[in-house]
């Protein structure tokens, strides 16, 4: 994602005119900082994908008519706030960086193991999803069918924790390897870490954000051409305040968002921007986009709690939130371990991981497939039904 050495930019590419995001990968956070950060992130991801379980795989018209309009409210586990696979994949992550001892290559085996017995806790879901999976050849990479595999909240948990580091590249491509094969599938995790820098940032100076100065700086570090063009595609619609709704029909997904990686980071990304200081409005409008809405509206909750922290997402979602097997104190241990995590020797050694809540994530994730069933049940009627024709 950065530019190698010797390499010279683009001179086509407007400057930002500072280096407030050039060195991102150079700074390292205080550890009030980084506390904030990660809580914000985790309770952020957890917060978007409950509150769009219920209409993910919808097109925006056929979730409007089932589960109305804003405020939105959880819909899929019975008034509570039930996070997805992805939100576990997440802390799957952080446990198996908390065991490498500052390792990529360690952190891969402990990844693996970790994904493995995951999915031998819901062995009939983990056969439909990988029977059911698209197998469609498509120019950019395709997400795993598995939500815990999902590469992208990966990147955003590798990058909160890596930090002075210019190596982070290995640690997502450690990651990314164990979903997909696909040549680009790291560049787009590559976007989401520099994103997350990008938002430990943020409050570092005291400095007014220009979101327009983010959106170049991201078009400045990315390598990749087929993402350098999707976000400049953002520029115009960002200079002119249009909503999330309408910059993904003008992208071209007026009926959801494609199960793309690319286009689930890029929309999440515009969200973020667009409402970079409304935790509510940025998360309310990924979840109304269709389509991939629970990836698009976790990546979103994760990047706005990363930089507004764990004070700006509403009571009212936070407190019917469970992330059950990690209740309160674990989550708070957790917390505790990443904070100081690898700011030297004696931490990488001293730092582990929390215990492994086994019986509890097996029983979480037959509930939750139970919850999977009945929702698949009772939109069958709603995707048979015709839609009225577009005014």
């Amino acid at each position: 994602m950065r530019p190698k050495p010797g390499q010279k930019e683009n001179p086509e590419e407007p400057q930002t005119g500072g280096s407030f995001f050039e060195l991102s990968w150079q700074w390292v956070a205080t550890s009030s900082r980084r506390e904030r950060c990660f809580e914000g992130l985790l309770l952020g991801c957890a917060v978007g994908e409950a509150l769009s379980l219920s209409r993910n795989g919808l097109s925006p018209r056929r979730a409007l008519r089932l589960f109305g309009r804003t405020p939105l409210r959880y819909q899929f586990g019975a008034g509570r706030g039930f996070p997805g696979d992805r939100t576990h994949g997440l802390i799957i992550t952080i446990q198996s960086m908390l065991e490498s001892r500052a390792d990529h290559r360690t952190f891969g085996r402990r990844l693996a193991n970790r994904l493995f017995w995951y999915r031998v806790g819901t062995p009939i879901r983990s056969l439909v999803r990988f029977f059911l999976a698209r197998r469609i050849a498509m120019t950019a990479p395709v997400m795993p069918g598995q939500l815990v595999s999902d590469p992208l909240i990966r990147g955003a948990a590798i990058s909160l924790m890596i930090q002075g580091n210019q190596h982070a590249n290995r640690w997502i491509e450690s990651s990314t390897s164990l979903s997909s094969s696909q040549e680009k599938a790291p560049d787009v995790a590559m976007l989401i870490a520099h994103a997350v820098q990008v938002a430990q940032r943020t409050d570092s100076t005291g400095l007014a954000i220009n979101t327009s100065d983010v959106l170049e700086s991201l078009i400045k570090e990315t390598d990749a051409q087929f993402l350098k063009d999707q976000l400049i595609q953002l520029r115009a619609p960002l200079a002119a305040n249009k909503s999330v709704g309408k910059t993904a029909s003008s992208l071209g997904w007026a009926d959801g968002v494609p199960p793309r990686m690319d286009a689930i980071a890029i929309l999440a990304i515009y969200a973020w921007l667009r409402h970079f200081s409304r935790f509510r409005l940025a998360v309310e409008r990924a979840v109304l986009v269709g389509g991939e809405c629970s990836a698009v509206a976790a990546l979103t909750g994760a990047l706005c709690g990363a930089t507004l922290g764990k004070r700006s997402i509403p009571r009212e979602w936070l407190d019917p939130l469970t992330l059950f097997p990690h209740d309160k104190p674990w989550r708070k241990d957790l917390v505790a371990r990443v904070t100081d995590w690898p700011h030297g020797v004696e931490d990488i050694q001293n730092t582990n991981a929390q215990p492994s809540q086994i019986m509890g994530q097996v029983f979480r994730n037959c509930v939750f497939g139970c919850f999977s069933f009945l929702h698949f049940c009772l939109r069958i009627p709603a995707r048979l039904m015709p839609l009225p024709p577009r005014s």
